[in-house]
């Protein structure tokens, strides 16, 4: 199908498993299946009712073993198989009840292939006889191995003979060829492996596994000798009858035709078991083939979908089965509805059907059977060269004839087994070749017809002219453009690259078979109906199938390139002479092409419908390559060369003769030249007027020549000519060779280069604007006559033909015929008149045209780096071009080697570009970014701003550039850009210098100076004067080293020396730019002068005083210009002085309100740091190390007399007003995305079945879920995102029509943009003052750690309730919580009275109260984080609200943490804005929340997390200690421990949020001592492993301290080793010092959370720079202990010691699998080479259907390393492979992609893939909220990098990659900090560039 929206199906359907399922083993087979695909094994087990076709009991009772015993002593057994084949094949390949799934086979290889297995070997045991078979192979010295779809290849840059020559991976390994510069693609499928091939490489033939040995070079008849005789013969019989009952089955239109002893008794007749066939084609769409299918056969859209994906693949599928009516009425029904271009349908018997699927079998069976033997090849080849006994012809030649016959998958089985048989031997091939010659019209003829030929014997002319490989990353990327291409990819990239680049074979069919000239007539033959009146047109209006016919005729081209791809070393006359026949049947195309395409300037109106010009451009660019080619050959043979310059000299004789004559020619008898009087010259010149009579720019001959027609870009002809004639130079005089040729063929000498004259004279007028009515369709062929694709063949010969023709002419004649052309006589005739009457525009068009002339005067003088023009090497011209392309910007290698010619051959060449780019450039590259070629500033010097290959923009780009170098190097000629001097012209082209010493050009020189001296000239520009002067210098230049050049005589001949003086000495101020310039030529004039013997008259005394006195008037007029420079610096630092002063004055003024401010806030701070108890009662908030006075805590000194924090404004994006933030104000919000992660999973084979009952209350430890909030941090008022909000939804809504392709956004799903950086959101976080502001002015409470610790104690078990479950009858534990009041009455008075002060809430405050629309955002945002995070349906009221609300503010910390960490940064270094705003708004909003619920429920929840930290007196069971996240559970009780003795009725007031008081202190301690304990106690922590890597990170300071620390540690292991199962004996107990630094490193995670979260609670500013490690400061930050003897007084602490008994005793029955210290979760580690990643998983086959055999594109998980696997084509996503029946069986929903499916049970939303064979890399997002599943992705490209620094996506360059750790660590920080859902939207923003978007849920 033609459709590139169409989704292939190819290997997605299911898989072929390795055993044959029947009714006996089909349980296996499920098994085996549900075993092989990882992707189904979370789903259900399913009873399946769908039935197997049964068995026969002729089926099941077969004895193979028995039949084949048989078979070898029959006498006739062509009639004993056909009769068994008619009998069991329909049996065995059976059609399934539904058509999609295929056929089934049913005990196939017993049945039928097992007897031919015997009979082969002659024995039962044929296993034995195979092995004894193979020994007698010797090993062999070529590869052979035939290349899957998606196999990677390798080829060498130095090593290979052309770019189609590769390696397999075995091959590439094990060769020399991986030291060399190689490149690495992946290959179509379809060529072979090289190894082996000596014309393939110059050296390192074979690679390790394929050395040669002495008794390899055996004859055909030993490699036959070797097999037993009788084994030959029964091989060459069984081979003759299996091949000819192939082709009958195969090749025949009518099924009747076949041999009737194959017909059984269901061929004729009224059955119910025949079937209509439907063919493919590549016209019709997959849409309407689906609509026509669900008329036909009445199927849903989805199976029509994959009928047509199945025609598609496969070429042809059964669509309907049964009667033979219903079957004609399908039949017609598509006929009918496909009336215009009918759908192929036929009527088939469904016996005929399995008879031609079991020749597809046999197919692969002789494939298995000939690679065991040489002999078995051989004798397969024989075979196939036999002539069929009743059509007299060969059965290979049978075969290429009725390809058209054949189908897909046929074509396909057809080429593998020609490939394996005749293209793995010399000989063979050969023979193949010479009848693939003699009927090459036919197949191509067949090619071109045929509607479905994308796989075709077309394919094998590669195979005969080239050396196998993989061509399409290297000569299909030269073709991009090339439509053509799209209609042969799977025969040019599959097969074709075998045949014709194989030298001495394509040597061999030129000289013996006209090979040159039957490819040519073969395209000729497709020209002929694209003729009118002897040139080929294209119209747009053309039908598309005859489009198509064309396009796929033009792939015959690339036949001929590979013909001719290499020179040979020796000529003889047969190979000369069928080369001339060849070459004048190419000659024959290029008059074809030449003068295509006419235009006609458009003087009226405009033209209505741009004409078609794309065809011509493409065939220029596939015959450029051939035209090269052709010039190799010639140039290394002088009797070739000169009998192609004969017959081209020909062929412009006949273009000549019947070209167009102009308008100016009344009497179109008469010739076209006419007189010209210039001065004393008369002159012959073409009467052509460009500006009225047709023009074109193919002129293809003339190129190769010269040549005349009326105005085109092609003309081949006059190009190939002159391409020609700068070879003739090596072998004779051209001058006499080119008269001789002009007498004897009665051509014009001017004719050589008319038309390329035209041409320039078309695209100055162009350029002038005269032919704006033409269209684009004009400018688009200017712009790609002049393009790297197309300029080779065209403007480049096209600028050698007019130097060709200045070296023939003499220079006044010729530059008199360019002016004549030009239309610029007038400025030769009267060079003094500047003025015209003429309307501006006029004028204007004049001057452009004058300075366009000028330029390619500069041009045909200056361009002389071509090899046989100027005296220059190869090295030296690319030289050149790699400079003035440097000239344009630095470049990337990738962004060069585009720019350059020949960039094909440049990169799979010898090493010149690499070794020129270290000479010129120097490559510069950041350590993740590309690298980019810099030019060196010694290289600037050789810059021409008149460089021909310079379009106008390159041209401007590079003179800023280059004056931008020179200020950087303090160049004296910063601005100055003069021609530099050019190499000599050879010998032949000498003449052409002296266009400037001619009478004309001093004539013209005159006419531009003189206009230049008079102010009043019209027809004159600074462009003119400049290009004039340029002509001089060169002028100068050939004066200084050529002897017999006159320009300084003539020039004092004609004044010019006097007008430049007089121009020099009075510089106009129009010509005020070329001043520079002017001063460069008068130096170089003064020099010649001086150095001249003979001093002009007229330039003596007179000159040398005005030239003194005119450079003293210079030196003045300098001397002025820096006196205003230097007066205006003056000026300028008056000005700032005056400004500095002003600003000085203003702060002097102010100095005293600034003070006043900054002492009210330091004293406010000092205030606040003062704070601290001042009573003499035991009271011990905490033991702490008091050295570092200067780090202050930020907990438990804060709870009295706070002051009111810095007014807080922000600017909203949206309406730009500053707003302070407030309580009771508008909401001021942040834009937020919120997302369900796994990011930091340690489980990720846990997983939460049923969102909808999940309890979300502890955290487990591992963090196998979690709620991420991600902002940008843009403040916006809740109105203005509420409108902007409704505005965007409302848009989205009355969209009428939407993109296919995915947004980048999803409205139904809250999802939106920040209006300011366009990041990715979903909700809005309210933004809230300092916590601290809504504290009232309280006692500070005192009261020690125990106290606290027994009160909650007391709380907690004085609200435990127990109950039993009526439904369960289990105890259930409740909470029932106890007022304050009751628990005070247990403690003692003091303690009951700090206990009040710090819960209680006596005494009066003024709360402030929520704004309504605070309180709405801090309710919708909860509400957001509820629906989001755990994707269910948003709730208003729902209890696990809040608790999500806290776990997302604390999982959202640990993920920032975690990325800090991995920054190696610590915990104090300042964050992004982003982040910071983000998590001091999230701590604050989840803060505040939980006074808006039900204090009641809270309470609750506040009890039920103490329940697994505090004694209780239930022995119900609790969640283990071990299993929780203690982080995550000190988060949950900070805010809600406040609210844990508020009133039942009385709502918690904003005076209960907490602020880092006594309450926060004591419950850190006791998290963090839970932490140590939870630690300690885990599994393996105490004991020896050789993964720790661990450092100390303690400042110990005194022996004491940490003697202290070992002795608790001693005390806390021994209670730890008495609950633990004894470790195993070999397992050493680690130090306990050791011990002691591996737990505070596994605790650091800890404190670096909860810093990071009391930070922004608090708001208490970060310690300065102390010297103490990052545990001490944070320890002190937090008001800890440094020393763990501290933290852990057990001695001095009965209910301390108690507390951690219970811990101890509680954490010994976890199970719990964290290890510690935790690391971070890291990415998959990739190879460093990326070829090495390649050959990982190039061994992965991918298993479907349809004895199809390709290696699936694999897709690695960056997350968990795992392999899953997705269609090659990302237009052609592929659902879950599984078999057909085991998926009937199981009824599994197939709409999902592997990584989609693998992404859910693997990494949770978010999935990352590398597409290994694309190099590229898959970003996921998944929204799946069991109802619905969404997904968007985005293509990157991959962490790999080559040498150059460049990404290499699809890998269209191939070169060697290597991993770039730096871009792999970005990926790595994005990805763990969740900002790949906001890179896929950008990135969707960024290339949904495309109505038709990819269906991201099915990759």
């Amino acid at each position: 199908m033609d459709d590139v929206d169409s989704i292939d199906l190819s290997d997605n359907d299911e898989f072929m498993l390795d055993v044959e399922i029947t009714a006996a083993n089909v349980q296996d087979a499920l098994n085996m299946a549900l075993a092989d695909d990882d992707s189904n094994s979370n789903l259900p087990s399913i009873t399946t009712n769908i039935d197997l076709p049964p068995l026969s009991d002729e089926l099941i009772n077969f004895d193979g073993n028995k039949f084949g015993e048989e078979l070898l002593k029959t006498t006739d057994l062509e009639k004993a198989l056909f009769e068994h084949w008619k009998t069991f094949v329909p049996q065995c390949y059976i059609f399934h009840t539904q058509l999609i799934k295929g056929i089934i086979e049913q005990r196939t290889q017993e049945i039928l292939f097992r007897p031919l297995d015997i009979y082969l070997y002659g024995t039962l045991n044929t296993d034995e006889a195979i092995q004894t078979i193979r020994s007698f192979n010797k090993q062999s010295t070529v590869c052979g191995h035939l290349f899957k779809s998606d196999e990677p290849t390798y080829f060498c840059r130095d090593c290979c003979v052309d770019p189609t020559c590769v390696l397999c991976t075995e091959c590439f390994l094990q060769s020399e060829h991986r030291k060399h510069r190689y490149k690495m693609n992946v290959s179509a499928g379809g060529g072979y492996c090289d190894c082996g091939d000596s014309e393939a490489w110059k050296q390192h033939v074979h690679c390790n596994l394929h050395l040669p040995r002495d008794d390899n070079n055996e004859s055909a008849d030993d490699i036959l000798n070797r097999l037993p005789s009788d084994l030959r013969l029964r091989a060459k019989q069984l081979f003759h009858i299996l091949l000819h009952f192939i082709i009958k089955l195969l090749c025949t239109e009518n099924y009747q035709d076949i041999p009737n002893d194959l017909k059984n008794e269901y061929w004729d007749g009224d059955h119910k078991r025949y079937v209509t066939m439907l063919f493919n084609d590549e016209v019709h769409t997959y849409d309407q083939v689906i609509n026509v299918l669900s008329r036909a056969i009445q199927c849903t859209k989805q199976e029509g979908h994959e009928f047509a994906s199945l025609v598609d693949r496969e070429g042809r599928t059964v669509i309907r089965i049964g009667p033979k009516d219903q079957c004609v009425e399908a039949k017609n029904t598509i006929r009918a509805r496909t009336a215009e271009i009918p759908l192929k349908c036929e009527i088939y018997p469904s016996s005929f059907i399995s008879l031609q699927y079991f020749a597809q079998k046999l197919l692969s069976y002789l494939q298995d059977t000939i690679a065991i033997s040489d002999g078995f090849r051989r004798i397969f080849c024989e075979c196939e060269m036999e002539c069929d006994d009743k059509q007299n012809i060969i059965i290979t030649e049978k075969v290429l004839l009725g390809e058209k016959m054949l189908w897909k998958s046929a074509r396909s089985a057809l080429h593998q087994i020609f490939i394996n048989s005749f293209f793995m031997d010399a000989e063979w091939k050969k023979t193949f070749a010479i009848i693939y010659m003699k009927n090459y019209s036919t197949v191509w003829r067949n090619f071109v017809k045929d509607p479905d030929e994308y796989v075709s014997f077309t394919d094998l002319s590669v195979q005969i002219y080239t050396v196998p490989t993989l061509c399409y990353p290297i000569i299909v990327r030269q073709y991009l453009n090339d439509n053509a291409s799209l209609y042969r990819n799977d025969c040019f990239l599959k097969l074709s690259v075998q045949l014709f680049t194989t030298q001495s074979l394509a040597r061999y069919l030129i000289s013996s078979h006209n090979a040159f000239q039957t490819i040519i007539d073969s395209f000729l033959e497709y020209c002929q109906s694209k003729l009118d009146h002897g040139k080929l047109l294209f119209s747009r209006t053309t039908n598309t199938p005859i489009q198509h016919e064309f396009r796929r005729a033009q792939s015959i081209l690339y036949d001929l390139r590979y013909l001719l791809g290499v020179v040979p070393d020796h000529y003889t006359n047969e190979l000369r002479e069928n080369f001339i026949n060849g070459f004048q049947a190419f000659l024959q195309l290029l008059i074809y092409i030449h003068g295509m395409d006419k235009v006609t300037r458009q003087t009226g109106q405009h033209i209505e419908f741009d004409p078609e010009w794309e065809t011509a451009f493409n065939l220029v660019i596939k015959i450029q390559a051939i035209i090269s080619s052709i010039l190799d050959w010639c140039s290394h043979d002088k009797d070739l060369l000169l009998r192609a310059y004969e017959v081209t000299g020909l062929a412009l004789t006949e273009i000549e003769r019947t070209s167009d004559v102009s308008h100016l020619i009344k009497d179109k008898n008469n010739s076209s030249i006419v007189k010209t009087t210039v001065h004393d010259f008369k002159i012959d010149c073409f009467a052509y007027d460009v500006a009225k009579d047709p023009v074109t720019v193919h002129i293809p001959v003339v190129r190769l020549f010269a040549a005349k027609d009326p105005v085109t870009v092609h003309i081949p002809v006059v190009r190939l000519f002159a391409a020609l004639h700068v070879h003739i130079q090596k072998y004779t005089d051209t001058v006499t060779t080119f008269d001789n040729l002009c007498e004897k063929l009665k051509i014009q000498p001017c004719f050589v280069y008319e038309e390329s004259l035209r041409i320039q004279v078309l695209c100055a007028q162009h350029e002038a604007g005269l032919w704006k009515r033409n269209g684009h369709s004009l400018s688009n062929q200017i712009y790609y006559y002049s393009n790297v694709k197309c300029r080779k063949e065209m403007y480049d010969r096209d600028i050698l033909a007019l130097q060709v023709g200045a070296s023939l002419k003499p220079a006044d004649t010729y530059l008199i015929q360019l002016l004549h052309k030009f239309n610029l006589l007038d400025w030769v005739r009267s060079p003094e008149n500047g003025h015209s009457s003429d309307t501006e525009s006029k004028i204007k068009a004049k001057v452009r045209i004058m300075e366009e002339f000028l330029h390619l005067l500069i041009i045909i003088v200056g361009e002389r780096h071509e090899q046989g023009v100027g005296k220059v090497t190869r090295e030296q011209k690319l030289t050149r071009e790699v400079i003035h392309q440097l000239c344009i910007s630095p470049m990337a290698h990738s962004e060069l080697v585009r720019g350059l010619q020949d960039c094909g051959q440049l990169e799979t060449g010898s090493g010149d570009l690499e070794a020129i780019l270290k000479e010129v450039a120097d490559f510069k590259r950041g350590t993740a970014t590309k690298g980019n070629y810099e030019l060196k500033a010694d290289r600037l010097s050789e810059y021409n701003q008149f460089y021909y290959h310079y379009t106008k923009a390159d041209q401007c780009k590079s003179e800023e550039y280059v004056i931008k170098r020179r200020k950087q190097n303090d160049d004296s000629n910063v601005t100055s850009l003069f021609i530099p001097c050019p190499p000599l012209f050879t010998d032949a082209f000498q003449p052409i210098v002296h266009i400037l010493d001619s009478d004309i050009f001093l004539i013209l020189l005159k006419a531009c100076l003189y206009r230049s001296t008079d102010p009043k000239a019209q027809v004159w520009s600074e462009a003119i004067l400049n290009r004039a002067l340029h002509l001089i210098t060169l002028a100068f230049y050939e004066q200084e080293r050529t002897s017999n050049f006159e320009f300084y005589s003539k020039s004092q001949k004609f004044e010019i020396d006097q007008l430049f003086n007089q121009l020099y000495m009075n510089t106009p101020s129009k010509a005020d730019s070329c001043k520079e310039l002017l001063n460069h030529v008068y130096k170089l004039y003064r020099k010649l002068n001086t150095t001249n013997e003979q001093i002009s008259s007229t330039m003596g005394m007179t000159t040398t005083t005005t030239i003194s006195t005119q450079q003293e008037t210079v030196d003045i007029t300098k001397r002025a210009q820096r006196k205003r420079k230097d007066l205006a610096a003056q000026k300028r630092a008056k000005i700032i002085a005056q400004m500095t002063e002003l600003q000085k004055n203003f702060i002097e003024k102010n100095i005293q309100s600034y003070s006043d401010s900054m002492d009210d806030q330091q004293s406010t701070d000092q205030q606040i740091l003062s704070t601290s108890p001042n009573t003499s009662t035991k009271f011990e908030p905490m033991m702490i190390d008091d050295a570092y006075p200067n780090i202050q805590s930020c907990l438990g000194t804060n709870d009295m007399e706070f002051t009111q924090s810095n007014k807080q404004l922000l600017t909203c994006i949206f309406c730009q007003e500053n707003s302070e933030v407030k309580l009771n104000s508008e909401a001021l919000v942040l834009s937020a995305y919120v997302q369900n992660s796994r990011v930091l999973s340690k489980n990720r084979t846990r997983r939460i079945e049923n969102w909808d009952v999940f309890d979300p209350t502890f955290m487990s430890n591992d963090l196998h879920w979690g709620v991420h909030v991600s902002s940008c941090g843009h403040a916006i008022h809740a109105s203005c995102w509420t409108k902007y909000h409704n505005s965007i939804t409302s848009q989205d809504h009355r969209r009428t029509l939407r993109m296919r392709g995915s947004a980048n956004y999803d409205t139904e799903r809250n999802e939106f943009l920040c209006p300011l950086c366009q990041t990715l959101s979903n909700t809005i976080i309210p933004v809230l003052p300092s916590l601290r502001s809504f504290a009232r002015e309280r006692k500070l409470a005192q009261m020690s750690f125990n106290e606290w610790l027994d009160g909650l104690e007391k709380a907690l078990n004085g609200s435990i309730e127990s109950r039993y479950e009526i439904e369960t009858q289990e105890e259930q534990l409740f909470f029932n919580p106890c007022p304050l009041t009751s628990i005070t009455k247990m403690m003692a008075e003091r303690a009951a009275q700090n206990f009040q002060l710090l819960f209680g809430f006596a005494g009066d405050s003024k709360v402030q109260e929520f704004s309504d629309s605070i309180r709405e955002r801090l309710i919708s945002f909860a509400k957001n984080i509820y629906a989001f995070g755990f994707n269910v349906d948003p709730e208003d009221d729902n209890d696990r609200i809040p608790i999500i609300l806290w776990s997302s503010c604390a999982y959202t910390i640990q993920s920032t943490e975690q990325v800090l960490r991995i920054d190696s940064k610590s915990i104090f270094s300042q964050l992004s804005i982003r982040q910071n705003e983000l998590i001091s708004c999230l701590t604050k909003v989840a803060a505040v929340y939980g006074l808006l619920k039900d204090n009641e429920k809270i309470r609750k929840h506040c009890l039920k997390l103490l329940s697994v930290l505090l004694l209780s007196r239930t022995n119900i069971q609790i969640p283990s200690l071990a299993d929780i996240d203690l982080f995550h559970l000190l988060v949950s009780l900070c805010f809600t421990l406040p609210i844990l003795f508020a009133s039942k009725d009385i709502s918690p007031s904003l005076t209960n949020v907490p602020t880092g008081n006594l309450n926060n202190l004591y419950l850190m301690r006791l998290i963090f001592m839970a932490h140590c304990i939870q630690i300690l106690s885990s599994d393996g922590f105490l004991y020896e492993n050789k993964n720790d890597n661990y450092q100390s990170q303690t400042d110990i300071r005194n022996k004491n301290n940490d003697d202290a620390e070992i002795q608790i540690l001693q005390k806390l292991i021994e209670k730890i080793m008495k609950n633990q199962i004894s470790s195993s004996s070999s397992t050493n107990l680690l130090s306990k010092e050791e011990i002691r630094d591996k737990l505070k490193q596994s605790v650091l995670p800890l404190l670096r959370c909860s810093a990071l979260f009391y930070h922004h609670l608090t708001g208490t500013s970060w310690p300065v720079e102390s010297g103490l490690d990052e545990y001490s400061t944070i320890c002190h930050y937090l008001g800890l202990p440094i020393c763990l003897s501290k933290l852990f007084d057990i001695e001095n602490e009965r209910c301390l010691n108690d507390l951690i008994n219970n811990w101890i005793s509680n954490l010994s029955t976890s199970k719990s699998l964290i290890k510690y210290p935790v690391s971070v979760n890291e990415l998959y580690q990739l190879p460093k080479e990326y070829i090495d990643l390649m050959n990982q998983v190039s061994q992965g086959v991918a298993p479907y259907k349809y004895a199809r055999d390709e290696i699936r594109s694999p897709c690695i998980c960056l997350i968990c390393g795992e392999v899953v696997v997705r269609s090659a084509s990302s237009s052609t996503p592929t659902p879950i492979s599984t078999n057909s029946i085991i998926s009937a069986f199981l009824n599994i929903d197939q709409t999902l992609g592997p990584c989609n499916l693998h992404t859910q049970q693997c990494c949770g939303s978010v999935g990352l893939y590398l597409r290994v064979k694309e190099c590229s890399l898959l970003l996921l997002n998944i929204v799946n909220d069991g109802r619905v599943n969404k997904t968007r992705g985005t293509l990157m490209a991959a962490p790999y990098l080559d040498d150059y620094g460049e990404t290499d996506q699809n890998l269209r360059r191939g070169n060697p990659l290597h991993l770039c750790d730096e871009r792999y660590l970005a990926l790595y920080r994005r990805w763990l900090g969740h900002s790949i859902p906001e890179d896929i939207s950008r990135n969707m923003e960024l290339s949904n560039t495309s109505i038709y978007g990819h269906n991201w849920s099915q990759f």
